[in-house]
C-alpha cells in the first residue's frame, strides 16, 4: 500500500503556473520524506498530520515535461507525463461561467473547426457533501485538452474563449480549473469566518432556517425537492416544445408549481459556505495565475451586500492560496430585464463590482453591459465575453493597451448641467444614434431622462448631461436599470461603463 498520495489535481497533462513558486501537495503517513522533481528543479518535504506540501521554485514555460514525486526511503514514485508550465486560471462563478461550449452560439462549429492545442481544462466535480461519492468523483477527475472533444463540449465557453486568446497572445499553454455552479450566490463560495457587515445576512438567514429542523430533516427535504423539481423540469420541457411562447404563469398552470431554488440544506449548493467547503478548499493551494469570476446574478436578493461580500471573498481566497496579490478578473453583469427592466438590483451589483475593481489591488473588470439579452439570463454569445476576460487577464499579467472600457474619471457639477470627463475612450467615443440612458436629479432626488452631448475639450472627451426639468443637478447616472439599450462605445468597441454619482 502506498505511503503517500498526490492531490487529485495533479494528473497526466496537468498545467503548472509559470513564474511563481509551485505548491505540490497531498496526503500520506506521518514522517514519510518525499522528493519532488520537474524541469531540473527539486524540492523535499515530510508528511505531517497526514498532509504534505513541497514548494518548487518558479519555472519557465514548457509544453511537456515529466513530473515525479518519490518516497526517499522506499523509492516508490508517482510519475506524471505531459505536464506543461504556463498560465493556470480558475474559472469561478455561477451559470454564465458554467455555460457549456456546446450550448453557446456557434459552439458546435468551434468544436469541429477550432485547433487549440495549448488549452487544457480540469473540471472540478460538482459535489456538496464530503461523502464517499465526493472522494470518488474528485479522485476520478483528470486534466484534458481540446483534442478530447467529448470533454471539451462541456468546458465553460467563457473560460475556453478566454484561455484560447490568452494562449495565442502569450505563446504559452493555458490551463483552466473549472470551479463553478449555476444559481449560486457568492456566499456559497466563502468561508463564513470572513463574512462581515451587511454580507452576514446570508448566514443569518441560513442559521435561522436550520435552527428549526435537524440536519437529517433538511437533507431529506432537499432530496424530496430534487426529485420533484427534476420531474417538473421534464414536464416543463415537454410543454414548452408545443407552447414555445408560454409565460412562466402559463407554464406553472400546466406543469405545477416551480419550487426552485428549493429549501436550504447542507447538501444544497445554493446554501452559504457549502461550496467553499466541498470545492474551493480542495482546489487550494494549487498555484494559480489568477481567477476569472463571472457571478452576481443570484445576489440580486441582497444587492447592497455585494461589495462587502465580494471583497471578503477575494481576501478569503488570497489567504487560502497564500497569494496576497492573486489576480482576480470580475465580469461585470450585462443587461437583463428579468421581468423588471426598470428595477435597479443589477445596477447596484454592477456598481459594486466596479467599486471592487477600484478599491482592491490586482483586480480587473470585464465590462459586459452590451453582452446581455433582454429576456435571457444566459446570453448565448460567449465569445465576446471570453475576449473581454482575456484582455483583463493579460493586462494583469503584463499590460494590455486595449483592455479598458471608457470610464468616467471626474464629474464637474455646474448650475444647469453636469460634465463627465471620460477616460479610456481610445478616441473617439462613438455613439450609435443619439446618446441615451442618462438621467439627472436635483435636490428632490427624483431622476428624469436627460440629454447628453459628447464633446472634445482640449483633447479630453467629455459628456455634457442636462435637462430642462433640473436646474441644479445633484445626481447623474447612466444605464441605471436592470435592462437598458447600450449605444456608447470606445474606439476599441468596449461600452461606456454604467455609473451613478451624487454630490
Amino acid at each position: 500500500m502506498s505511503r503517500f498520495c498526490l492531490s487529485p489535481l495533479f494528473t497526466d497533462g496537468a498545467v503548472l503556473q509559470r513564474g511563481k513558486n509551485i505548491r505540490v501537495f497531498g496526503t500520506g503517513e506521518n514522517g514519510v520524506s518525499l522528493r519532488v522533481e520537474i524541469c531540473g528543479e527539486t524540492a523535499f518535504c515530510t508528511v505531517k498530520d497526514g498532509k504534505w506540501t513541497a514548494v518548487i521554485p518558479p519555472l519557465s514555460p514548457i509544453t511537456s515535461a515529466v513530473f515525479a514525486v518519490s518516497d526517499t526511503e522506499t523509492g516508490e514514485e508517482i510519475r506524471l507525463e505531459n505536464v506543461a508550465v504556463g498560465e493556470v486560471w480558475l474559472a469561478g462563478g455561477q451559470s454564465n461561467m458554467e455555460f457549456e461550449l456546446c450550448n453557446c452560439k456557434g459552439g458546435e462549429g468551434f468544436l469541429r473547426n477550432d485547433e487549440t492545442p495549448n488549452v487544457r481544462y480540469y473540471y472540478f466535480p460538482k459535489r456538496t457533501l464530503l461523502d464517499d461519492d465526493h472522494a470518488k468523483q474528485v479522485n476520478n477527475a483528470r486534466w484534458t485538452d481540446f483534442s478530447d472533444k467529448e470533454s471539451a463540449r462541456h468546458w465553460s465557453a467563457v473560460a475556453y474563449f478566454c484561455a484560447k486568446e490568452m494562449s495565442e497572445r502569450l505563446g504559452v499553454v493555458v490551463g483552466i480549473i473549472g470551479c463553478n455552479w449555476g444559481g449560486t450566490s457568492a456566499s456559497c463560495w466563502i468561508d463564513r469566518k470572513y463574512v462581515v457587515g451587511d454580507a452576514t445576512v446570508y448566514f443569518e438567514e441560513y442559521d435561522k432556517f436550520m435552527s428549526e429542523r435537524t440536519t437529517e430533516k433538511a437533507i431529506a427535504d432537499y432530496r424530496d425537492y430534487q426529485r420533484y423539481q427534476a420531474a417538473w423540469e421534464t414536464r416543463k420541457n415537454e410543454y414548452v416544445k408545443t407552447h414555445p411562447t408560454a409565460s412562466e404563469t402559463e407554464i406553472e398552470a400546466a406543469c405545477g408549481e416551480n419550487r426552485y431554488p428549493g429549501p436550504k440544506a447542507p447538501c444544497d449548493p445554493c446554501s452559504p459556505g457549502v461550496l467553499y467547503n466541498s470545492m474551493v478548499k480542495f482546489v487550494a493551494p494549487y498555484t494559480l495565475g489568477g481567477v476569472l469570476w463571472y457571478q452576481g446574478e443570484t445576489d440580486e436578493t441582497h444587492p447592497n451586500a455585494y461589495y462587502t461580500l465580494l471583497t471578503s471573498l477575494i481576501r478569503n481566497w488570497r489567504e487560502l492560496w497564500h497569494d496576497d496579490e492573486l489576480p482576480f478578473v470580475i465580469g461585470q453583469l450585462p443587461m437583463y430585464a428579468g421581468g423588471n427592466p426598470d428595477g435597479d438590483e443589477w445596477s447596484i451589483i454592477r456598481d459594486a463590482q466596479m467599486r471592487v475593481f477600484r478599491t482592491v489591488k490586482n483586480t480587473g473588470i470585464a465590462v459586459l453591459a452590451d453582452c446581455g439579452e433582454r429576456d435571457n439570463i444566459h446570453p448565448v454569445d460567449k465569445r465576446n465575453v471570453g475576449h473581454r476576460f482575456a484582455l483583463q487577464a493579460i493586462n494583469l499579467i503584463g499590460g494590455c493597451e486595449d483592455a479598458f472600457a471608457p470610464t468616467v474619471s471626474n464629474v464637474i457639477w455646474n448650475e444647469s448641467d453636469v460634465k463627465l470627463v471620460v477616460e479610456n475612450t481610445g478616441d473617439p467615443l462613438c455613439c450609435n444614434g443619439e446618446p441615451s440612458g442618462f438621467e439627472i436629479c436635483g435636490y428632490d432626488g427624483v431622476y428624469c431622462p436627460a440629454k447628453a452631448d459628447i464633446i472634445t475639450d482640449n483633447g479630453i472627451t467629455k459628456i455634457v448631461v442636462s435637462s430642462d426639468k433640473v436646474k441644479q443637478p445633484r445626481g447623474v447616472r447612466y444605464l441605471w436599470k436592470n435592462y437598458a439599450e447600450v449605444n456608447i462605445f470606445g474606439a476599441s468597441g468596449l461600452p461606456l461603463v454604467p455609473f451613478s454619482y451624487t454630490v
